[in-house]
């Protein structure tokens, strides 16, 4: 007698890893008197835990729900009470009773076949939410029908845990110790159920053993165990020993359900394998019943998000030829975004204009950037007529590209100065049919004074009325004023900018500032200095100032001439965070060793200056107000 009472002890252990004291009450007492505390059948899982256990599943404190949480429970067991007895009818040769509500067990299980008990424990482990159903069958028959430990109830306890809530891979690795201590046979069926297990809850441990004792005793894995094997092995994160699994089974002529194939999807198209579940994604298509298993709206989405997130070219041609474009589901706006960066980062024009007309179909207005996205695809298969005739396009419709949209363009003019020549003949061509933009205009201008000296570019500006009926804009003169060194040409472009009515912006006046510090009269730069800060026109900051490089220049000359108003400047820089004190000591001590190799030698006949001076009073004030500017900062 004391073996069975180990054996029962040994069950008892096992029965209930997580129930509810409160149910466990009930399950005891069938009165329905005062609810009371009862004392808890198995120490070691009387402790309180919190809602989420370590492996996902919940530990139910022994403390009474709240009011406010006790309608959504009532609620909940309601719904698992109507699933039951659905499952019920199912099952119209098993008593119903079984079906039911746990606390029915009570009075209802002694009216029931042991037999009939035993057919429900192999229906019920593989029904959701029926754990405590199982566990109070299995104790029944153990505690009231004196049934001898047996590999059919250590089975149905097993499978019982692969529940979501309530079920352990521990519990259920410590139910097969227990087994093979006890000497009771281990059948293929409680190695299927504890595979099950571990595809719920995750551990490698436990399937490796499972494995390894199936392998010794020449159990041969069906296919649900293949397909358990492989969701444990993604579960424990074992990606490539899963995709291995997944693999033989398409080796093997077996039929693998489809959403083992939608499990592997949602998968690696999250974790960023892409090309495997590309791979995946078509040989499900080429294996499965799209008739009867089609790939659900919400796959098909979730695999052109992913892919056109990360700018998986391959993927987002496949999906989209095999579902949008059928017009199975349209993508949102943002995903078709992607789309049209990823087409025209791979020249694909097909697709970008698929994905264009599938944004003009909804009637959202087409942006600079849609357009632009063409552009970029006609300049890497080096079409510049369509190139400049989306330009075009983009005038007229109201968008008015500007020098960013012709960057595209620009790469390819300046490798050649043939296709710069080119550029300019098809604008010649376009402007008999379309109204060219300034923005198409200026991008050849800026090539041909890269190519040419600074004459050829001001000679095609004088043309510029020829090609661009509006004129040039200042993005014209931005252009022209970048290669600029001389006052003449410099003051011809202002006097062209005030002809046409156009205000200077920041660059503008940076690029007027910097061809200033190049001429021997430097005080212009002063005057151009004085108007940025001063102007009002929409595009400049709220606080303007020189770039560094032309500050620099500026000081640069204000130090050679020794003048005093370098203090300004230097300020101005350190107030806006420039960091130039390295450059000025450089350019203060290069200029004081000029001074000295050109001052003449005393006593040569020749009037040595005056070290009191005023140009060396100045300069010795600017020396070391900069020096101690240094040290400050």
């Amino acid at each position: 007698m004391p073996g069975e009472r180990v054996v029962i002890d040994g069950l008892w252990r096992c029965l209930c890893p997580s129930v509810d004291i409160v149910s466990l009450s009930r399950l005891t007492s069938p009165s329905r008197g005062p609810r009371q505390r009862s004392i808890p059948l198995f120490s070691h899982n009387t402790q309180t835990r919190e809602p989420q256990g370590r492996r996902g599943y919940r530990h139910v404190a022994a403390t009474t729900s709240t009011d406010r949480t006790r309608p959504d429970r009532d609620e909940i067991e309601r719904a698992r009470i109507e699933y039951l007895k659905r499952l019920a009818k199912r099952s119209p040769w098993i008593p119903g009773a079984l079906f039911e509500g746990i606390d029915s067990f009570a009075t209802k299980l002694d009216r029931i076949p042991t037999k009939t008990i035993y057919a429900a424990l192999k229906e019920l482990p593989r029904a959701q939410g029926t754990y405590h159903s199982v566990v109070k069958l299995v104790e029944y028959l153990v505690k009231e029908r004196k049934e001898k430990p047996n590999a059919i109830l250590y089975e149905s306890l097993i499978r019982a845990n692969v529940d979501k809530n309530h079920g352990s891979a521990e519990v259920a690795g410590q139910l097969l110790k227990e087994m093979e201590k006890l000497g009771v046979p281990v059948t293929p069926q409680v190695y299927q159920a504890l595979l099950e297990v571990t595809a719920i809850h995750p551990d490698y441990a436990l399937r490796n053993t499972v494995l390894f004792e199936m392998k010794n005793r020449w159990y041969t894995p069906t296919v649900d165990d293949s397909v358990n094997i492989a969701v444990g092995l993604l579960r424990d994160n074992q990606y490539e020993l899963a995709l291995e699994k997944l693999e033989d089974l398409h080796r093997d002529p077996v039929n693998v359900p489809s959403w083992l194939y939608d499990i592997f999807l949602f998968t690696f198209g999250d974790l960023g394998f892409h090309e495997e579940t590309l791979s995946i994604l078509q040989h499900r298509l080429k294996v499965a019943n799209i008739a009867f298993e089609p790939l659900s709206l919400n796959t098909w989405q979730f695999l052109l998000d992913v892919f056109s997130r990360d700018a998986f070219y391959d993927g987002i041609k496949y999906i989209w030829n095999q579902s949008v474009s059928p017009g199975f589901f349209n993508p949102p706006d943002g995903v078709v975004m992607n789309v049209l960066n990823t087409a025209s980062g791979h020249a694909d024009a097909a697709l970008a204009v698929s994905a264009i007309q599938t944004l003009s179909g909804r009637g959202k207005k087409l942006e600079l950037h849609h357009f632009e996205a063409l552009i970029d695809i006609h300049t890497q298969q080096n079409d510049l007529l369509k190139a400049f005739t989306i330009l075009c396009i983009m005038e007229k419709t109201d968008l008015h590209p500007d020098l960013s949209s012709t960057r595209s363009i620009f790469r390819i003019l300046y490798q050649s100065t043939s296709e710069t020549e080119a550029a300019l003949k098809l604008l010649y061509e376009l402007r008999l049919d379309y109204k060219v933009p300034p923005a198409a205009f200026n991008v050849v201008l800026e090539a041909v004074a890269m190519h040419r000296p600074f004459k050829a570019a001001l000679d095609l500006y004088r043309s510029v009325r020829q090609i661009c009926i509006d004129g040039p804009d200042i993005e014209t003169y931005n252009v022209l004023l970048a290669h600029c060194t001389l006052k003449r040409s410099m003051n011809f472009l202002c006097a062209e900018m005030e002809a046409f009515c156009i205000e200077p912006t920041w660059v503008t006046y940076d690029h007027l500032i910097r061809i200033s510090t190049m001429q021997d009269d430097y005080k212009q730069a002063f005057q151009f200095l004085d108007k940025m800060r001063s102007s009002k026109a929409v595009g400049l900051p709220n606080d303007p100032w020189p770039s560094r490089s032309s500050a620099l220049a500026l000081i640069k000359r204000c130090i050679e001439a020794e003048d005093i108003r370098v203090q300004e400047l230097i300020e101005g820089c350190h107030k806006r965070g420039m960091s130039i004190d390295i450059e000025v000591q450089q350019l203060l001590e290069a200029f004081q060793k000029r001074k000295e190799l050109v001052e003449p030698v005393s006593g040569e006949g020749v009037a040595v200056s005056s070290p009191d001076s005023d140009q060396d009073q100045k300069l010795n004030a600017v020396s070391a107000w900069a020096q101690q500017q240094n040290t400050h900062n």
